[in-house]
Formats: structure tokens, sequence, C-alpha cells
């Protein structure tokens, strides 16, 4: 008598198990199967991903210029340049 079980392979796939009545081996003829597994992304899934390669692709934090700018904001001699900012935030919308 053998038996077929599902059983998760941990990728999210599900992997049909037979077994024959002689300790785990397969019973009947042995069949070769081509693989039909597929996978397909979202555009949404696509984006995240060029964003995190995007982000993984960029410097380390600079920690003199973090001082630099962290001195000049305690003497109150930093300047925001708003259309700097409100450009950056434009491109940052651009991407999502």
């Amino acid at each position: 008598m053998s038996q077929t079980q599902a059983r998760a392979t941990g990728d999210g796939r599900a992997v049909s198990d037979s077994r024959g009545s002689r300790g785990g081996e397969a019973g009947g003829s042995t069949s070769s199967r081509s693989s039909d597994d597929q996978v397909t992304l979202t555009d949404t899934a696509r984006r995240l991903s060029d964003l995190t390669q995007t982000a993984s692709a960029q410097p380390a934090v600079d920690s003199q210029r973090v001082a630099e700018i962290r001195q000049a904001i305690a003497d109150g001699s930093y300047q925001v340049n708003a259309e700097r900012v409100a450009d950056k935030l434009m491109q940052t919308e651009d991407l999502l």
C-alpha cells in the first residue's frame, strides 16, 4: 500500500511525497518529470527590488560630515536650502 502526502518545502511550494510500504521507497515505476515551476514578480515587487539595490549601493554614513553639520546647527550657521530639499522630495516621490 502506498501513501502520498503533501509537505511544505519552506519556500512556499508543496511537494508530494510518495512512499511505498517498504520503508520509504517510492512505489510503482520511476518516471521523469520536468519542472514547471515559475516565478512571476509584480511591478511592485520589481520596484521594491530595484529600490533595495539602489539603497544598498549608497555610501555608508560620513561621520565627519555629520559632525560638521551637527556643529553648524549648534552654532547657528547651518542654512537649509529649501529648493534643494523640495527637489529631493520630488525625486523620492518619482521613485515610488
